[in-house]
């Protein structure tokens, strides 16, 4: 397993696993979503990678300190945000720490972790904490950050750091992450990210989160309603919303009454449920398809990726159809795993996904970026060559 540099956010949220688990199911999902659109959407701005969440601790790669810290501001301030206006507000605790380290299917390993927990101790309520290597490199001109005494556990050379909080503002950061993350997507009532969508997509968009990987056929449905909805007249659109909502909600109702217990645990972000449900399935394409499940929830998309193909080979549908999905994810990791993916599975089902891939545009991607900046649509022609076919 080759070893990176990089940095790694660790937040805490003490209390959330057991809160979430004591509501009932339906309040405890949008807890869940809630919590995951304050945090993701902020790190994604950054080119953050989710590489493990596990219980209340959440862990996220960044490639460089900075970005990593803005981040870590920009997820406190968003929390304070959204409490103004519901009253929640969870109790997050950040430590930022930078080094080598390597990640895997199960998150990021090696010693950075073991000083990422000892630091994370320093940190209280709403606190950004930082390693004195993550202080060194980052830029001081847009934040600045006060020393901290000694902590226990942590080792007497380890120089710690507390991000500074700004006075006069309502927010704790003073919203300096926030605005560098520029616009991101509000959080509605029920935890769903609000964007500037169609009627038609805003109808289906409570029904697309319900379905997630239980109903694949629904989720193609879905997407082609939303397809469809940017092809036709605003005054359409909204006279086919509430018909095309009913539809799929019979298709949603059909799906659910099977009741997936790895879906469930999804669903309220308990992996360790989830993999204790997977140890119960017999060895098998669906096994395998539901352990890539599970490592997509969790952000790992490149095993998520190669778990939908190997389930594919052995027959089962559902893994051509994740694969195609995936090409169409707002995150690069995942549309260029399942790129990758798709190529070495060689079915020609495939090719109009990667033709659509491969002639994008995507805000996380940029031209000349380097050789180490991720690019779907690179991953996207590689795959065609490797079907034999031309991308022009």
């Amino acid at each position: 397993m080759a070893r990176t540099r990089g940095t790694l956010l660790w937040i805490d949220v003490p209390g959330l696993g057991s809160r979430v688990s004591a509501q009932p199911y339906a309040d405890g999902a949008r807890m869940m979503r809630v919590f995951r659109g304050i945090l993701l959407p902020p790190c994604d701005a950054f080119g953050g990678r989710l590489a493990s969440a596990v219980g209340d601790s959440f862990q996220i790669v960044f490639r460089r300190p900075t970005d990593a810290v803005l981040a870590a501001a920009a997820v406190q301030d968003r929390a304070a945000q959204h409490a103004r206006g519901s009253g929640e507000r969870p109790d997050m605790r950040a430590c930022v720490v930078s080094g080598e380290m390597r990640v895997d299917r199960n998150g990021v390993i090696g010693d950075l972790v073991d000083l990422a927990a000892r630091v994370r101790g320093a940190a209280g309520r709403g606190d950004v904490v930082l390693s004195g290597d993550v202080f060194a490199a980052m830029d001081k001109s847009r934040l600045t950050a006060e020393e901290l005494g000694d902590a226990d556990g942590v080792p007497a050379e380890v120089r710690l750091y507390r991000l500074a909080r700004t006075r006069g503002s309502d927010l704790p950061f003073g919203g300096i992450g926030l605005a560098r993350a520029g616009r991101l997507p509000a959080i509605g009532p029920d935890g769903l990210l609000e964007r500037g969508e169609s009627p038609v997509t805003r109808a289906i968009a409570p029904l697309r989160a319900a379905v997630g990987g239980i109903a694949p056929h629904a989720l193609d449905l879905l997407g082609s309603g939303s397809a469809w909805a940017r092809r036709v007249p605003r005054k359409v659109q909204i006279a086919a919303a509430a018909g095309l909502a009913v539809v799929v909600a019979v298709t949603v109702l059909l799906a659910t009454r099977r009741h997936d217990p790895i879906e469930r645990a999804l669903a309220q972000h308990d992996f360790r449920t989830a993999r204790r449900e997977l140890k119960q399935m017999k060895d098998g394409q669906q096994r395998v398809f539901a352990d890539a499940r599970i490592q997509e929830a969790r952000g790992s998309f490149g095993p998520a990726a190669e778990g939908y193909a190997r389930a594919a080979k052995s027959g089962e549908r559902r893994g051509l159809q994740q694969l195609v999905r995936m090409t169409e994810s707002k995150s690069c990791d995942a549309r260029a795993s399942a790129a990758r993916a798709l190529g070495e599975l060689g079915d020609d089902r495939a090719i109009p996904a990667l033709r659509k891939l491969a002639r994008g545009k995507f805000a996380d991607e940029h031209k000349g970026g380097g050789a180490f900046r991720c690019s779907s649509k690179r991953a996207a022609r590689d795959a065609l060559e490797q079907l034999h076919i031309q991308t022009g």
